[in-house]
């Protein structure tokens, strides 16, 4: 009889990563299932969708409960009734944590959590809960380490950070692409963030296109055209969903970027392009995450780099006049920012080489205890 692997995963970035990591783990002896997108829906026997899981904000998951418990009880009956050996927790801590605890109980015999909960950002308890359930952490981040020395049962690694090896891989870098210059422009991946952004990015985009001369190139999806129809008429439209590629080459070659905050402003750094971030949510949910957050920062660059590198214009900063204002700094400090960026690369990945390979090394060496 095939073993068995689950993978629990809640967002498009972490498919992604599974998505690579999978041809590093097959073994005719074994079989996958998880939560899944159109990425590894072929690859993965699906317990669930990653768009009926993937929300952000109090308010945004409120709507999504009945789905979310849904995809929850698919994947414990599963647990139950096909004892897998391994369960593989990827990010999504509000779904996995809980889901992690249940299957302890149930008898999954390896649990292994990849790219952790953001003690270090808030909820530090639940260091304890990881310490508890998790039989291994796979760490993405330099600075993680230090929250789980006191827990010795737990074997903990840092791998890297994946984004760095996606990135560096990625080809036609040195391509340079057609239309002169241009600065780029991402609203965001989800529904409630286009909304929010979308009408101050319209009005920006109007002065920015006369006061620095530069094209605008707006990358999004197809699902948002509507939305984003007042953008679109100031700027060129690229689809992601139809070329992810041209996307990244894109932003690589910009003059500079707007950036909505999250992994495309990470990977907005990696490729060494000068931007800065926004962010807008519902009032509510800000203030809750402001006494709660226990970082200074939202962009992942400056945290780990400790320092703002990159302008963040959130919640009542993200107004026209702030975008303006901030790119005139932005390109008066684009060298910086790149000897900075150059910076944060090595401390996502110090000791060089495959984050891919390493992070496979360690789940497939605990299949083969199987």
């Amino acid at each position: 009889m095939p073993k068995k692997v689950v993978f629990s995963l809640g967002d498009p970035s972490a498919e992604k990563i599974l998505n690579a990591l999978l041809p590093l783990l097959e073994n005719k002896d074994w079989e996958f299932y998880g939560i899944t997108g159109n990425l590894l829906k072929e690859k993965v026997t699906p317990l669930g969708k990653i768009e009926d899981i993937s929300a952000t904000g109090v308010f945004e998951v409120l709507p999504k409960l009945p789905r979310i418990f849904k995809v929850r009880r698919n994947i414990l009956r599963f647990l139950e009734r096909e004892k897998p050996q391994i369960l593989v927790a990827i990010d999504s801590p509000g779904f996995n944590l809980h889901l992690i605890r249940e299957a302890k109980k149930l008898g999954v015999k390896r649990v292994i959590y990849f790219i952790l909960p953001q003690v270090w950002a808030w909820k530090e308890d639940r260091k304890y809960h990881l310490a508890k359930y998790a039989d291994i952490l796979i760490s993405i981040l330099p600075f993680e380490r230090e929250y789980f020395k006191e827990f010795p049962r737990v074997e903990f690694h840092f791998v890297g950070h994946p984004s760095v090896e996606f990135l560096e891989n990625l080809g036609g870098l040195k391509d340079k692409p057609n239309g002169g210059d241009y600065f780029v422009i991402f609203p965001g991946s989800r529904r409630n963030e286009i909304k929010k952004h979308t009408k101050v990015l319209t009005q920006a985009v109007a002065i920015a296109v006369k006061e620095f001369g530069y094209k605008p190139v707006l990358l999004t999806f197809k699902n948002f055209k509507g939305l984003l129809k007042p953008l679109r008429e100031f700027a060129k439209v690229v689809y992601l969903d139809e070329n992810p590629q041209k996307g990244l080459l894109l932003i690589k070659h910009a003059k500079f970027g707007w950036i909505k905050s999250g992994t495309t402003a990470l990977e907005t750094a990696l490729l060494e392009t000068p931007h800065l971030i926004f962010y807008k949510t519902n009032p509510l949910t800000y203030y809750l995450a402001k006494r709660l957050v226990k970082v200074s920062h939202l962009h992942l660059a400056n945290i780990v780099l400790e320092e703002t590198v990159v302008p963040e214009l959130l919640q009542r900063e993200f107004t026209p006049k702030n975008l303006i204002k901030t790119t005139y700094h932005l390109l008066e400090n684009s060298d910086y920012q790149r000897d900075q960026f150059r910076v944060l690369k090595k401390l996502l990945n110090p000791e060089g080489g495959s984050i891919l390979k390493r992070t496979a090394e360690i789940i497939r060496r605990e299949m083969e205890k199987f």
